[in-house]
């Protein structure tokens, strides 16, 4: 295959990636912002490489996808709320996820702000893993009262902290919830869900 075809495909592949990124934001599933951000980003791609990564991050927000976004604006309301998907990126944007979790599921907040709700009923098994990073930006996870909170992240020029009342609050019997992770340049703290 010669250059020329490689370059036509990797175009191909970019319009695709846009219009996939657009039927996303029109069901509501990325704030305008981010929108605007991935677009302008996926113009300037120059190889395949990249635009693997971008076609992941696309992916995340496909209609089939399980990934939920709530804008801060948006928080309030309930039916913009289900169930993520093993990997919620935050990119220079603020998000808000809330909704039923799997073990294992990571988030990673970069040069952005996360904002993860969890609920005794959101955690289906006994014990549920979550991987949070945060690159220059920050994590904050708000668990309701009656769950046990075991705080593995790592900082790395960063912060990590659990109030005090989380652990006061949690219940023996309660479901456990394990963060880990890493937190460079970055904040990620734990606190009690207010009601």
């Amino acid at each position: 295959m010669n250059l020329p075809a490689l370059k036509e495909i990797v175009e191909e592949r970019k319009e695709k990636a846009i219009e996939n990124l657009s039927a996303s934001f029109a069901k509501n599933r990325l704030p305008l912002e981010e929108y605007e951000r991935l677009v302008e980003y996926i113009s300037k791609i120059e190889s395949e490489r990249e635009l693997i990564v971008v076609e992941k991050i696309v992916a995340e927000y496909d209609g089939n996808s399980e990934a939920t976004v709530v804008d801060d604006e948006d928080e309030d309301k309930p039916d913009h709320r289900g169930q993520h998907s093993r990997n919620n990126l935050t990119l220079l944007s603020s998000r808000t996820f809330a909704g039923p979790l799997k073990t294992g599921s990571q988030f990673v907040s970069i040069l952005g702000s996360g904002r993860i709700k969890i609920l005794k009923k959101h955690l289906k098994d006994r014990q549920t893993v979550l991987n949070v990073v945060s690159i220059l930006g920050d994590h904050v996870i708000m668990v309701e009262s009656g769950i046990r909170v075991i705080n593995n992240v790592v900082p790395i020029l960063g912060d990590t902290k659990t109030n005090h009342k989380v652990d006061k609050e949690a219940q023996a019997e309660g479901p456990e919830l394990i963060i880990s992770g890493t937190a460079l340049l970055g904040d990620i703290s734990i606190k009690l869900l207010k009601e």
